[in-house]
Parts: C-alpha cells; sequence; structure tokens
C-alpha cells in the first residue's frame, strides 16, 4: 500500500503587517461604498411608499431618487464633505459675497447646489434648526420654512445656471427644476426616512430641555450642600474634642454659608 503523503501540521506565518493592515479596515471605496449606495435608495423607495408620496406619481421623478440616494451616501465619505464644505455659506450675506467673488457660471452652479443640498439635509436627515429655545430670544429665531424656501431657490437658481452651462435643458438641471418644485415633499419623504432607517436618537424638546437643565441643577445644589454639611460636621467634631478657638469661629463661618445655601439649616455658634 503506497504512503500518503504527510499533511503538514504546521500553520503559515501571517507577516505582522498584513494583521495590522486586516485590523485597521476601515471603508472600501469600491464594495462598501456601492452596497451603502443602494441601502440609502432602499431606505428612500420604502420612504416614499410609506409617506403616500411614490416616484412618479405627479411627475416623472425617478431621476431625483437617484441623486437623492448618491447625496445620502456621499456623507459617509469624508472626502465628500471636505471639498464641499469650502462652499457652504453661513448666511445670505455671505453667499452673495461668494457668488459675487465666482469667476464663471460653474462654480456658482456648485455653490448655489452645494447649499441647497446642504439645508435639505440640515432640515431633514440632521434636523439641525430645532425649534425655538427657551434660551434663545424670538427675534433672533428663524423657522424651518426659511430654510426650506432657500434650499428651494437655491435648487432653481443652481437648474438655471445647468442651463446655461450646456445651452439648454438637460438631466442636471431636470433634477434641481424637480427638487425646487417638490420641495415640500422631498423634506417629508427624508424627514421620515432620518426617524425609520437612520434610527437618529429624537432632539429633546424646548420644555424637556429647560427642564432638565434645573434637574441638573437641583443635583450640583444638593451636591454642594452635602458637601459643606461634611464640612460643617467635620470641624464641629474637631472643636469638641479640642475646644480650640480657631475653629469656633470657623465653625460660625461655614454655618453662615450654609444657611446662605440651604435656607433650613439652623446652628447656634458654640459660647
Amino acid at each position: 500500500m503506497p504512503n500518503r503523503p504527510k499533511r503538514s501540521t504546521t500553520k503559515k506565518a501571517v507577516p505582522r503587517t498584513q494583521g495590522r493592515r486586516r485590523a485597521r479596515r476601515t471603508l472600501d471605496v469600491g464594495s462598501d461604498v456601492q452596497t451603502s449606495y443602494f441601502f440609502m435608495l432602499n431606505c428612500l423607495l420604502h420612504s416614499r411608499v410609506h409617506t403616500g408620496l411614490e416616484s412618479n406619481t405627479d411627475f416623472y421623478d425617478e431621476d431625483v431618487n437617484v441623486y437623492l440616494a448618491h447625496l445620502l451616501n456621499a456623507h459617509v465619505d469624508p472626502k465628500y464633505l471636505a471639498r464641499t464644505s469650502s462652499c457652504i455659506a453661513v448666511g445670505d450675506a455671505d453667499l452673495r459675497r461668494m457668488i459675487d467673488e465666482c469667476g464663471d457660471d460653474r462654480n456658482r452652479f456648485r455653490i448655489y447646489k452645494a447649499n441647497a443640498d446642504y439645508l435639505l439635509l440640515s432640515v431633514t436627515v440632521f434636523d439641525r434648526y430645532e425649534d425655538l429655545h427657551f434660551n434663545r430670544l424670538a427675534a433672533f429665531h428663524v423657522p424651518k420654512e426659511t430654510y426650506i424656501g432657500r434650499a428651494a431657490a437655491y435648487y432653481e437658481l443652481a437648474s438655471s445656471y445647468a442651463v446655461k452651462l450646456r445651452r439648454g435643458t438637460n438631466a442636471v438641471s431636470d433634477v434641481m427644476h424637480k427638487l425646487s418644485d417638490g420641495i415640500d415633499n422631498y423634506v417629508k419623504i427624508l424627514s421620515f426616512l432620518r426617524g425609520q432607517y437612520m434610527d437618529f436618537i429624537r432632539r429633546y424638546s424646548p420644555g424637556e430641555l429647560f427642564h432638565l437643565d434645573r434637574s441638573i441643577e437641583a443635583i450640583e445644589r444638593d451636591e454642594i450642600i452635602e458637601r459643606m454639611r461634611n464640612e460643617f460636621l467635620d470641624t464641629y467634631q474637631e472643636w469638641l474634642r479640642t475646644g480650640a478657638e480657631d475653629l469656633k469661629a470657623t465653625l460660625a463661618d461655614q454655618a453662615l454659608h450654609l444657611r446662605e445655601v440651604d435656607p433650613t439649616f439652623d446652628f447656634e455658634p458654640p459660647t
């Protein structure tokens, strides 16, 4: 009977550098980003069904679905955020300055599109513009509807620049125009997507934040009172043991400060 070759029982050594590289793996731009794009698109389509705003109801807008899925997926990539951050304006005056300083219509298109995208996701997925806060003056509060209106205006301006650049209507200008016209519907869809599929933590309401702040203040006050009482009792015990005159003065001073933070505290200084 022929002898079978023996299998090697020794494991192949894996270079340490390979092990480290495998452990540090973060994002594969090929497969992972493609998978996350289909996830975003699937969530978007399901959100349209659940909100009753299905695709192609009023007009053909499957191209908008593709655009929004790419926009959502782009926020997974830090490079995209770094690239577009220079185009985001902090206010109307800043946007006007950026547009005036642009050298050509292509950059103006990029700026209006980037700001429209930023506002759309800010009022929906990231919910940055919350309701009136208890410690903020009402005169300085800007409602969400204002930001939604600005996003619609910026998309329309981006659409007009896309037409100008391509010398006629094109796929990009169509998508920008549809986003501008149907902004309210897309806000509803993305807002539903945020809560249902992104599972972002719900924001505290202004009233809840007010009571939370008061609760924290009460806890901190109780901790201060407890610490001051302990220090007072330590001094009192030491005075009973030694009868030192300087401790008697310290007791009276500690009792005075305790009474300021806790009116229920009562103590008669020793005679």
